[in-house]
This record gives structure tokens, sequence and C-alpha cells, in this order.
């Protein structure tokens, strides 16, 4: 298991919170989704899974601040988004570093 995995398994959330974002892989699109969640601009090439998988990490933790602050700018919807793209981010760098192994 790589490092970032293993960091996504001892992340404690609310359980309503994770299995909305892993319902949620299974519509998942990335050329859709993971620009806008990154705030990049329109047309503009999307990072490696890695690169994501950090830029993701440090989004859901300022929403994860938020939501335990009981802050108002907290979107829920919004959570799950980045939860279920993080997810994917990780499941696909786990798959390639399976593919390297063989």
């Amino acid at each position: 298991m790589d490092q970032s995995a293993h960091g996504l398994q001892t992340t404690i959330r609310p359980r309503l919170l994770v299995v909305a974002a892993r319902h949620g892989l299974a519509q998942y699109d990335r050329s859709r989704s993971l620009g806008r969640l990154l705030g990049l601009p329109v047309g503009h090439s999307l990072p490696e899974p890695a690169q994501a998988q950090a830029a993701l990490t440090r989004r859901e933790a300022e929403m994860d601040r938020a939501r335990r602050a009981h802050d108002a700018s907290w979107h829920p919807a919004e959570h799950v988004l980045v939860m279920t793209a993080l997810l994917h981010e990780a499941r696909s760098r786990s798959e390639a570093v399976a593919q390297t192994a063989l």
C-alpha cells in the first residue's frame, strides 16, 4: 500500500459523508469534474493523479475544518464531490502502482 492510500484510511470523517462519496464513484467523470473542483481555468490540462490527490487532500482538509467549526461557508454537497474525487484519484494511483508491479 502506498503512503497516500494509508493517509486516506486513517482519515476520520462522518460515515454519511464517506458513504455518499463512495456511491458517487460510479458516476464520477474526472474530465468533467476535476478541473472545476481544483479551480482550474476552462481548457487547462488536468494534473496527474498524484498531484490531483495532493490538491484535493488540501481542499478537503479546509472543508473539514469549516464543517467542524460550523462555518456557514461549508457546503455538504461540495464536500461529497471533493471526497468522491479524492477517492477516485487514490484508486487511480493504486491501480497504477499495481500495474507497474506486474
